[in-house]
C-alpha cells in the first residue's frame, strides 16, 4: 500500500535526522512529493504518531519528535525531496511492493474464512495463486501474525480460526479494561484540530450513512479505537490493545461481504466520544468508550450468529479446511 511506502520513507528519514526535530509535517506537501492523494499521508502520520515519531501541537499537522519522545518547537521549514533522502523528485506511487499488493486480499480472506472455521494456510498455493514468492506470502503472514489473525503451529504450518464468540468476547474484555485507560492517557495530547476533523468525519457519516462502506467505516474505527489512543505514552499498553483487534477486522470483512453500511446507534457512540473529548471531559469520554466497547460487542456477537447460518463462502485455495 501506497501508506507503507511514505511511513517507511518519513521513519528513515527522521531516524537519519534529515527531518528535524519540530519540523511541521503537513498532508498537502508530503503528498505532492510523493505524487499521491492526502490519504495515504494521512495513514503514514497515523502510524508515525503511534509510533511516537511523530506528535501532535497546537497547530496543524504533526511535529517530528524530540527522541525522548517529547514536543519540540515547531519549525516552519518547507518539507523537500533532500530531507526524504531523494536526489530528485520520487516517481508517483502508483506500484506498490509485492507483499503490499497481495496484503488487502490475504487479510480479507482470512477475515471472511476464520469465522466459517479452521484453516490452514498453505505458502506454496498462495504463492502461485498471487504469482509472487513464497518468501512474500511469508512476509505477509508474520505480519497478519503480528495482529494476531494468523499463528504458526510448532510444525511452522500457518494457521487461522475459528473465530467463536468466547474469543470475541476476551477480546472485548480486554479491550473495556484497557482502552478506556489508554484514552484518558492520550487525551491531553490530543489537538483541538484534530478532534474537529474526527467529529467533522463522523458527522459526515451520521448525514450520510449509506455512503460510508466498509473501507470508510473502517477507518472510523480506526480514528477512534487507534488513532485517538497513540498519544498515551506506554507503549506496551498500546501493543496489547492492537492484538485485541481481531473483531474490527473481522466486522470489516462482514460489511464488506454483504455492502452494509454503519447502524446509527454505532455513529452516535464514535460522537459522543469525540465530543466529551473536545470538551476537556477525559474521564466521562473514557466511560463512554467503554460503553461502546459493550454495545460493539454485542453487535459483533450477532454478527457472528447471522454468519454462522450462511453458507461458506468460496475461499481460496490455499486456505485448506481443518477437520
Amino acid at each position: 500500500m501506497r501508506y507503507r511506502v511514505i511511513h517507511d520513507q518519513l521513519k528513515s528519514a527522521i531516524a537519519l535526522g534529515k527531518i528535524p526535530p519540530g519540523l511541521v509535517l503537513l498532508e498537502g506537501p508530503v503528498a505532492r512529493i510523493f505524487g499521491t492523494s492526502r490519504v495515504p499521508v494521512r495513514k503514514a502520520f497515523e502510524m508515525l504518531h503511534a509510533g511516537g515519531l511523530l506528535v501532535t501541537f497546537e497547530g496543524r499537522g504533526f511535529l517530528a519528535a524530540n527522541a525522548d519522545g517529547s514536543v519540540p518547537e515547531p519549525l516552519r521549514t518547507p518539507i523537500s525531496e533532500d530531507m526524504l533522502g531523494f536526489d530528485r523528485p520520487p516517481e508517483p506511487l502508483d506500484i506498490p511492493s509485492n507483499s503490499e499488493r497481495i496484503y488487502d486480499s490475504l487479510e480479507s480472506a482470512i477475515s471472511l474464512g476464520i469465522v466459517f472455521g479452521h484453516f490452514r494456510i498453505d505458502e506454496s498455493i498462495a504463492a502461485e495463486s498471487f504469482g509472487v514468492s513464497r518468501g512474500t506470502v511469508r512476509e505477509v503472514l508474520s505480519r497478519l501474525r503480528d495482529r494476531g489473525l494468523v499463528e504458526k503451529s510448532a510444525y511452522s504450518h500457518w494457521l487461522c480460526g475459528p473465530l467463536t464468540a468466547r474469543a470475541v468476547r476476551e477480546d472485548y474484555e480486554l479491550r473495556r479494561l484497557l482502552e478506556p485507560a489508554a484514552l484518558a492517557a492520550s487525551a491531553p495530547s490530543l489537538s483541538r484540530a484534530q478532534l474537529e476533523a474526527a467529529l467533522e468525519e463522523v458527522q459526515g457519516a451520521i448525514a450520510r450513512p449509506e455512503s460510508v462502506d466498509a473501507s470508510a467505516l473502517y477507518r472510523l474505527e480506526a480514528t477512534l479505537h487507534q488513532t485517538l489512543l497513540a498519544g498515551a505514552p506506554n507503549r506496551k499498553l498500546l501493543a496489547a490493545i492492537s492484538h485485541a483487534h481481531i473483531p474490527l477486522i473481522v466486522n470489516h470483512a462482514f460489511y464488506d461481504a454483504f455492502g452494509l453500511h454503519p447502524e446509527t446507534s454505532m455513529l452516535l457512540e464514535h460522537r459522543m466520544v469525540i465530543e466529551l473529548l473536545l470538551r476537556g471531559e477525559f474521564d466521562a469520554a473514557a466511560r463512554a468508550l467503554g460503553q461502546h466497547l459493550e454495545h460493539g460487542e454485542a453487535r459483533t456477537r450477532q454478527r457472528l450468529k447471522v454468519l454462522a447460518v450462511l453458507p461458506e463462502p468460496d475461499l481460496p485455495g490455499y486456505m485448506q479446511r481443518i477437520a
